[in-house]
This record gives C-alpha cells, structure tokens and sequence, in this order.
C-alpha cells in the first residue's frame, strides 16, 4: 500500500470512527480507531525506513502483524510513544476486539479512544485528523 493510500485510508477510518461515536456505536468506533493506530504506525514504518509503500510481500511477510506493540519497534519512536498516556490507552487494542460485545464499553471509552488515536496519529505521522 502506497504511503498516500495509508495516509487517505487512515483519515477516513478516523472520520468514520468519529461517526460511529457520534451514534452511540462506541465499540465499532474503538475497533476502528485500533485500526486508525495500526495504520499510523504502518505509515510511520514507511517514513522511517524510506519507503514510497508498506511492504509485506516475500521475507516482509511479517509485517502484516495487526500487534501494535511489534509495529511501533519499527517506527523509530518507540520510546516517545510507549511514555505517553495515549499509547495507554491505544495500545489495548486487538484486531480481536471486532468479536467484543458491543455493550461493554461506554462513550467514555470510545471518546478516550478517539483522543489518543488523534494524538498518536499526530505524533506518529505528522497528521491531522
């Protein structure tokens, strides 16, 4: 995927998220602000390695992880990330999280998870969302 198709991709998962927060679909807005960091870190690997694309194909294979913690390794920030309170709270995120019950998270999660997705895709990327 080209770094301009990650950046669009991104943002219109963050809209979308916004969107589904806004009509009390807070689970769905949480999976897709996971989906929103998992993204950034994605275009952030590609910013930090020089790459016009986020490979994945033959020995890159193995980053098509969806695990948070394994991408931001490769970003180069790790450090400033994992001290911050958002990467706290993004950071629980699973691809997994798509199968939760609906009823167990409330607006303050979602609303928490949307703060500290911005920030993270800020800090990551240099994007505004």
């Amino acid at each position: 995927m080209e770094r301009e198709e990650i950046e669009e991709n991104l943002k219109q998962k963050y809209h979308d998220a916004a969107l589904l927060h806004e009509n009390h679909c807070y689970a769905n807005a949480i999976y897709l602000c996971g989906y929103c960091a998992e993204l950034a870190l994605k275009f952030a690997i590609t910013k930090q390695l020089n790459w016009s694309a986020f490979r994945t194909a033959g020995r890159m294979s193995c980053l098509k992880s969806h695990e948070l913690d394994f991408l931001l390794q490769l970003t180069g920030q790790e450090a400033a990330i994992k001290s911050t309170d958002d990467w706290q709270i993004v950071n629980k995120w699973k691809e997994t999280d798509r199968y939760n019950d609906p009823r167990s998270v409330c607006d303050v999660d979602s609303q928490n998870m949307l703060e500290a997705t911005r920030k993270i895709v800020r800090q990551l990327c240099a994007i505004s969302l």
